[in-house]
């Protein structure tokens, strides 16, 4: 990669660990360096929760109990096993990535309200632990006595000294948050924030990504807590508790979530403001409280949604040492057989059938349509067929891999692209991001997948919409940007939920158009929609529903002439439409 370029890309973390560089050139005030040393400690919990909850969208309000393991086994460890602190700390970053993992599995599987009733109780469960335990850890009067850090036998006293050490591991764990942010990662973290099934049909792994985040914040975390307590010397129940897993909470909201440099932003304001009201410690909570409500109220995205997010993803022109290059984005033929073959489907809701006894089979350079009356049942088969539910009974396979119970993600990576019935676009990506969201799944470099977002991008004509969000774009271009993610897949086989809802005659026509290329190309294609005109002409085969119920299966000249079908959905007055 260029050397330039990478460079440009970190100018945002090494900006702000250059700002905070300045502190100790204004003053040696051992006060005024201490609370900006609490500052950046708290900034290091941030950063890493904002990994979790601003760009993961998981909600954890006891994210204190990880800071408080790394400060408890930093300070046993040394008070009690004679270890040095720099052997002290990765311990701590280890018990608390390892009591992540076990807590994550069953809770991240939680959404919502209940994720963080679920880890609301982690900072209170650790206060109860560490009473009851007092013989090894002190119980309420703490820890004591604990040795501070050492450089080759001198120890690291002078706060000014302590504040540069501090501020370097900020720097490193703000280049790691930046990048991890900024990269196709990031965009997968982003995209479980807004849809998970969407990022499931994106070929994402949402569980494993979410314990992967969730261990790395807890890691990070728990560095703070063994940094503050070699600076402090000393811990005590409830020095890291609920109310601390708040405010980090809090900060983080009110200095923007989702944006590495809004939490950082969020800390230095909230963390700094006590001390600049001390005159005023009466009006303390009304002027604390004052300012959050104003901060939600004018700008709810926190002081980071003032600026409009800047991406670091480009089409290939527009960026300097990357270029659009001719990218195959289809497939070939397969050598004969079926790319997807459905036998016996079936799927209950409680009492009501939705889908009784579905089979069809589709093969390489061919559009099988499937339509019916609303509530036939269409929605439901496409769902089952790429693994947003499960069947109850029934095979599906992609490329002669059975997939009825594999993941919607693993069904993705097996071939399979599709789009919903209402496009599901990630509103926090740019058009092109989301693009590259589908290329990001398959294993390839990060300028490949680029540039496979760029060739898709062009293929659609959507270059002038790349670098708006989806909430700027009108209702053809969504289609189009979700028929482009699937395509970034790359899939031997499309699934299209009614992508003709909503668009005018001459958007159609160039929709059809699109999709006769892509048969030509040899993705096997299956399509719902009620739009006839575009159906109809396309079509290969036409299967029928009416009440989950398969009633016809045919050519489309055959479908037309059946009389069951002109009963249930066409009319009787269809073959002259």
């Amino acid at each position: 990669m260029n050397v330039g370029l990478m460079m440009e890309r970190q100018r945002v973390p090494l900006a702000i660990a250059g700002a905070l560089a300045i502190v100790p050139l204004l003053t040696r005030d051992d006060y005024t360096l201490g609370v900006w040393t609490f500052i950046l400690l708290n900034v290091l919990v941030v950063v890493g929760l904002d990994l979790l909850l601003g760009y993961a969208g998981q909600l954890s309000l006891g994210h204190g109990a990880f800071v408080a393991v790394g400060a408890y086994v930093s300070a046993l460890l040394t008070t009690k096993a004679g270890w040095s602190g720099w052997g002290a700390m990765p311990v701590g970053m280890l018990a608390a990535a390892v009591l992540a993992g076990v807590i994550a599995v069953p809770t991240l599987r939680l959404r919502g309200y209940y994720l963080a009733m679920a880890t609301l109780g982690f900072p209170i469960l650790f206060d109860a632990v560490i009473r009851v335990g007092s013989s090894w850890s002190g119980g309420s009067s703490g820890v004591t006595a604990i040795p501070g850090l050492m450089v080759k036998g001198v120890p690291l006293r002078d706060p000014a000294m302590y504040y540069w050490l501090v501020l370097g591991v900020v720097t490193i764990v703000l280049l790691l948050a930046w990048n991890i942010a900024n990269s196709r990662l990031g965009l997968k973290l982003r995209a479980i924030h807004a849809d998970e099934t969407a990022a499931l049909a994106r070929g994402i792994p949402v569980v494993r990504v979410k314990v992967m985040v969730f261990v790395l914040s807890a890691a990070i975390a728990a560095l703070s807590g063994s940094l503050y307590v070699h600076n402090v010397q000393f811990v005590a129940a409830g020095t890291f508790g609920l109310q601390y897993s708040l405010m980090l909470v809090v900060m983080l909201v009110a200095g923007g979530m989702g944006r590495i440099w809004g939490g950082v932003a969020g800390v230095v304001v909230l963390g700094w403001l006590p001390e600049l009201l001390r005159g005023f410690a009466t009006w303390q909570p009304v002027i604390f409280g004052s300012l959050l409500v104003a901060i939600m109220l004018f700008s709810p995205s926190g002081l980071a949604g003032l600026a409009r997010r800047r991406t670091a993803f480009l089409p290939g022109k527009a960026r300097s040492g990357m270029t659009a290059e001719a990218v195959p984005v289809h497939p070939q033929p397969l050598a004969g057989g079926d790319v997807l073959r459905v036998s016996d489907l079936r799927k209950r809701f409680g009492g009501v059938t939705a889908l009784s006894g579905l089979n069809f089979a589709v093969q390489a350079g061919q559009i099988q349509s499937i339509i019916g009356p609303n509530g036939a049942g269409k929605s439901t088969a496409l769902a089952l067929i790429s693994g947003a539910l499960l069947s109850d009974a029934g095979t599906i396979s992609i490329n002669g891999l059975p997939c009825a119970e594999l993941t919607a993600d693993r069904r993705a990576l097996a071939g399979l692209g599709r789009t919903f019935q209402h496009a599901r676009l990630i509103p926090t990506l740019t058009v092109f991001e989301n693009i590259v969201l589908g290329a990001s799944s398959r294993a390839m470099p990060r300028l490949r997948s680029e540039a496979l977002a760029t060739a898709v991008l062009d293929r659609l004509d959507l270059r002038d919409a790349a670098q708006r969000f989806p909430d700027e774009i009108n209702h053809y271009q969504r289609r189009l940007t979700e028929i482009g993610i699937a395509l970034a897949l790359e899939p031997r086989v499309l699934l299209l939920d009614e992508p003709g809802a909503g668009l005018s005659a001459s958007e159609t026509d160039v929709l059809g158009q699109l999709l006769r290329e892509l048969r030509s190309s040899g993705t096997a294609i299956v399509l719902v929609d009620h739009i006839m005109a575009l159906v109809i002409p396309l079509s290969d085969r036409m299967l029928v529903l009416d009440g989950g119920v398969q009633i016809a299966d045919a050519r489309p000249a055959e479908v037309l002439a059946d009389a069951r079908v002109r009963t249930a959905y066409l009319g009787q007055g269809a073959e002259h439409a």
